[in-house]
């Protein structure tokens, strides 16, 4: 009997417990997350004091928290019901009671695997109704984008109030060609793995400023990194494939990369001879559930989930960079990365869960067509911008 009053003590504290948690998730999503730019963020570094930067960090992450929490409720119920998605809105709700107990380390191992878990509950459902596949895959991109870009903020924030991990931190001297280099380091030997050969690379700087001096820019060198491997990766394999009946490393055509540096944008443009991709696929290439690859198994790497352009353009997303592919069937693929060349102008580029946000969810008839910001007319869903 003793036992039986107890538990119910147990459980009508764990009730009011949970709904304390609801109610702080529901107030600190009105708050509007602080967008910072890669200025601020070196200055932050240099003059604030390590107090001042976790409380920041910590009242900061509550926001964001709350925000992607929020969003996540507006998906579609057939996705809100997989096991992935709950394991996710399980952690998150952890993640924002941690908070008020000081417990950040333990919110970034525990987000380790989301991309991962989430996309493995996307497949969960990949052969959903016809009826409905339209309008779900411009709710499930445009969610996409908004909630990995907030979880790659979320994992910066952390990373850059840790010095333990320098290469995550900003780099205001970030060495755009080195960066390039190691990323060429890393895919030639994944190429060569795979086929026992690899073109080479060549690369080519051009500083408008200084002009025959290393192109050097403010930035995290880890996303640079990101982006570029992914990009690196697919021109290597597209080059071998391409070119198979060549012999030798040397007889491959080399893949290219041309690094701009002007007053305002740094601009890099990786051309290889791979072949191209057909005009008619090209919509596909930034679509997370496009992949021809069986489902992960226990938590393999990203290969396989049809994740690695998508995501590569979030990093460059989040300082108000971007990223563009552009194919000629038959020769080749230019892939161009945008970076903002001046610390100052490199402002966060943060996902608000407000009224315009819930209503995209709400909206079941989409026209085919809607109009980014910053844009020409685009595909709605995987190509609109993670903020309204």
């Amino acid at each position: 009997l003793q036992l039986n009053k107890a538990k119910m003590r147990l459980t009508v504290l764990l009730r009011s417990v949970s709904q304390a948690v609801n109610r702080k998730i529901d107030s600190y999503s009105h708050y509007r997350p602080i967008a910072l730019n890669l200025q601020q963020l070196l200055n932050f570094a240099k003059e604030g004091g390590q107090l001042e930067s976790y409380t920041y960090l910590q009242k900061e992450l509550l926001v964001r928290l709350a925000n992607t929490m929020k969003e996540i409720e507006c998906l579609p119920a057939v996705l809100q019901c997989t096991s992935s998605l709950k394991t996710v809105k399980s952690w998150f709700s952890e993640s924002f009671s941690e908070l008020f107990t000081e417990a950040i380390k333990k919110i970034y191992y525990r987000h380790m695997h989301v991309v991962e878990t989430v996309a493995e509950g996307i497949m969960d459902i990949v052969n959903y109704s016809n009826k409905q596949h339209l309008v779900f895959e411009k709710h499930l991109n445009y969610f996409l984008n908004r909630f990995y870009l907030m979880r790659i903020i979320m994992r910066f924030a952390k990373l850059e109030n840790d010095a333990k991990h320098t290469c995550d931190r900003i780099d205001p001297e970030c060495d755009v060609a080195g960066v390039l280099e190691e990323a060429y380091g890393n895919a030639k030997f994944l190429c060569e793995q795979n086929y026992r050969m690899a073109p080479e690379l060549k690369i080519i700087e051009r500083n408008l400023d200084d002009e025959g001096q290393p192109i050097r820019i403010a930035y995290i060198p880890s996303h640079l990194f990101h982006i570029t491997f992914e990009l690196l990766k697919n021109a290597l394999r597209a080059v071998v494939e391409h070119h198979g009946n060549k012999g030798t490393d040397s007889e491959l055509p080399p893949v290219q990369v041309t690094i701009y540096k002007g007053k305002v944008d740094l601009s890099l443009k990786i051309h290889d001879e791979g072949g191209g991709i057909p005009r008619m696929s090209m919509d596909k290439l930034f679509a997370y559930h496009y992949t021809t690859a069986p489902k992960p198994v226990d938590r393999c790497p990203m290969a396989g989930l049809g994740y690695g352009l998508p995501l590569s353009r979030l990093y460059a997303w989040y300082f108000h960079g971007d990223m563009t592919v552009v194919s000629f069937e038959g020769f080749g693929t230019d892939a161009c990365i945008y970076l903002k060349a001046l610390a100052e102008n490199a402002n966060e580029l943060l996902p608000l869960f407000n009224p315009a946000a819930k209503k995209f969810y709400e909206n079941t008839s989409h026209s085919p067509w809607i109009r980014s910001p910053g844009h020409d007319i685009v595909d709605s869903g995987q190509n609109v911008r993670p903020y309204v």
